[in-house]
């Protein structure tokens, strides 16, 4: 498997106004990468993600957490070294696309952003996040 190797780990997470911890595995005869996302902070919330590869090596994932939410969003790496995510189309009361980047990507950190659009091209960051490997 490759695409999300570096994101296999336990991680903390810092961003503006709160912390957390992302504990992130592989499962399933290694084929499926299954997150626990656990936010303090002002707003507190758990989070699940399911993520696997198809055979070409295109990713799908699948979020839900505490406060409701599911998404659906496809993937993979891109040619400047990030990754990201996309919902396909545009999802909830706001009608937005929504995406997420991880991007510096190293072996002990990374960086990723949470982005929305109502056309999939101009992106507007909603909130950032630092992960540091434990």
């Amino acid at each position: 498997m490759s695409g999300l190797d570096f994101w296999i780990g336990d991680w903390d997470a810092t961003w503006d106004g709160g912390t957390g911890r992302n504990t992130v595995s592989r499962d399933l005869a290694d084929r499926v990468v299954v997150e626990r996302f656990e936010a303090a902070g002002e707003e507190p919330f758990s989070g699940l993600s399911v993520s696997v590869a198809d055979p070409a090596g295109h990713w799908r994932q699948t979020w839900v957490d505490s406060t409701g939410n599911y998404w659906a969003f496809v993937g993979g790496p891109r040619e400047d070294g990030s990754f990201v995510f996309a919902t396909p189309g545009p999802v909830d009361d706001e009608s937005l696309f929504k995406r997420m980047v991880f991007f510096n990507i190293a072996t002990a950190s990374f960086d990723w952003r949470w982005e929305v659009s109502r056309d999939a091209e101009n992106w507007t960051q909603r909130w950032a996040i630092e992960y540091r490997r434990r």
